[in-house]
């Protein structure tokens, strides 16, 4: 079988809306989203260049990295890795529903040919190439392809009696996954697997980008500083919202969760992974939360604002970025690019302590505020930062020493500024006929970019992610009788 071979500068209180401008550059891979697949970047610009993913484009220079995989994709990225680039001819049909109509269909003939696909189904025999590939379906997919060693099982917990089990564990111990969550491990057999993912999956039994390795846990609980050694203040952020909605109740209970959480040197954390779901039984209530640009409640609704106050500690505080996304559209309560957003289970927020230290997490709120602070060891330097009415500041609260980690941001100008919709107008039978309620500010979209420098003793790295907000329409509430015309005359 063949294979392919293996500077904000702070001087005391700086406004972080008068970042200076830096240009967004071109990706390798042409696609214009491939920064919306944050950590799975590096995956679909290594196999773009290998000329895997010609043609699987979902629209002009786009990669659609969030879009569930389709097995015909699985098809042609499979047999382009294992078997070469040249689109194999074969003019048999071995499945009922693969005919003539699609390019791809000598991919899915070669594949059945090499044995890494049976089909979906039989009498007759099918593929069913529209239907988006499980992770189950892709560990088997992957095993066969790379003839993967049998291995004992992963200790996964809802993978037990499935019929991909034995994939599931070749790939576990393989380093190609570590699952999807833990406490209890599990490996979510029945969820599609994103693009994006399988990028990351495929490049990784290519030997393209580092095999998986498993996460490090936090600590489950709480230490006293005392207890971690000679740690002070690194980081902290604030930002400010309304008091007493719902979503208030969730940020509250949020950051109880996460209060005293210690995350070891080389130690990864995973927002996600540490709360769960977010459910009644937990305490969580519904509030508002972006669905496709549109707001809609949601049990444990409004949580980013806790979100984007602890990225904002990790940003400033130089800790590595594992993965983040930022919200959809923008919202003034958080800085402009340096904000992140979450949802269970599939957008979280995961930093890496790259440090020599622990770092412990403490929250603060009040009725109005989330406050997160990270106590760690950064040679004694300290910074302090807010958002609040549309504006954010940074202070240098100690210079720190020679070995200092010093960090710098900047956001470029605003490219690609895009209108929103026409305003929308729903029914309300309890407003008067003259009455209108503001359901949905509308706001502009657009594009800009992060540039986050990190100087530390005369070392710098400078780490990018390009932002893009989508336009976001205003929605306003009205009498029915006003949307149907049919008010009564004022003057009859």
């Amino acid at each position: 079988m063949s294979r392919l071979p293996a500077a904000l500068i702070v001087v005391a209180v700086v406004m972080v809306s008068a970042l200076a401008a830096v240009p967004a550059p071109a990706t390798s891979s042409g696609y214009d989203d491939v920064a919306e697949a944050g950590e799975h970047a590096v995956a679909v610009e290594a196999l773009a260049a290998l000329g895997i993913l010609v043609g699987t484009e979902c629209a002009s220079e786009r990669f659609c990295p969030a879009d569930p995989l389709s097995r015909w994709v699985m098809a042609v990225w499979l047999v382009r890795v294992v078997h070469g680039a040249e689109a194999p001819v074969d003019d048999s049909r071995t499945f009922a529903d693969v005919g003539d109509d699609g390019w791809w269909g000598g991919y899915v003939e070669k594949l059945a040919e090499l044995g890494i696909t049976r089909g979906c189904d039989l009498n007759p025999a099918r593929y069913c190439p529209d239907q988006p590939v499980t992770r189950a379906q892709m560990a088997s997919f992957l095993t066969r392809a790379f003839d993967l060693e049998p291995a004992e099982p992963a200790g996964f917990t809802d993978t037990v009696g499935n019929v991909h089990a034995d994939s599931i564990d070749a790939l576990s111990a393989a380093n190609i996954t570590v699952g999807c969550a833990s406490h209890p491990a599990r490996y979510c057999p029945t969820k599609p697997v994103t693009r994006a993912e399988m990028a990351t999956f495929l490049a990784r039994a290519m030997n393209l980008v580092p095999r998986a390795e498993a996460i490090e846990e936090v600590e489950e609980g709480t230490k006293e500083v005392e207890q971690l050694g000679d740690l002070h203040l690194v980081s902290q952020y604030t930002t400010y919202h309304n008091c007493c909605a719902p979503r208030v109740t969730n940020i509250h209970l949020f950051a109880d969760m996460v209060d005293g959480v210690v995350v070891p040197p080389a130690g990864t954390f995973s927002l996600n992974r540490h709360v769960g779901q977010r459910t009644v039984e937990k305490g969580f209530v519904a509030a508002g939360s972006l669905f496709d640009g549109y707001l809609a409640a949601s049990v444990g609704g409004g949580v980013s604002q806790f979100v984007t106050t602890f990225y904002n500690a990790v940003f400033w505080g130089g800790y590595q970025d594992v993965f983040h996304l930022p919200h959809s559209s923008y919202f003034h309560r958080y800085p402009e690019g340096i904000e992140a957003t979450i949802n269970w289970p599939d957008l979280d927020l995961v930093f890496r302590n790259d440090s020599s230290a622990d770092v412990l997490i403490r929250t603060e709120y009040t009725d109005t505020s989330i406050t997160v602070k990270f106590f760690g060891d950064n040679d004694g330097r300290t910074v302090v930062g807010e958002w609040q009415n549309r504006a954010g500041r940074l202070e240098v609260v100690f210079e720190g020493g020679p070995q200092a980690r010093v960090v710098t941001a900047q956001i470029s100008e605003r490219t690609n500024i895009k209108e929103p919709p026409d305003t929308w107008y729903i029914p309300n039978p309890r407003l008067t006929v003259s009455g209108r309620s503001r359901v949905q500010s509308a706001s502009e979209g657009w594009e800009t970019r992060v540039t986050r420098t990190i100087n530390q003793a005369g070392r710098e790295d400078t780490h990018e992610w390009n932002v893009k907000y989508r336009p976001r329409r205003g929605i306003f509430a009205v009498h029915p009788c006003v949307l149907s015309n049919s008010c009564p005359n004022p003057s009859g």
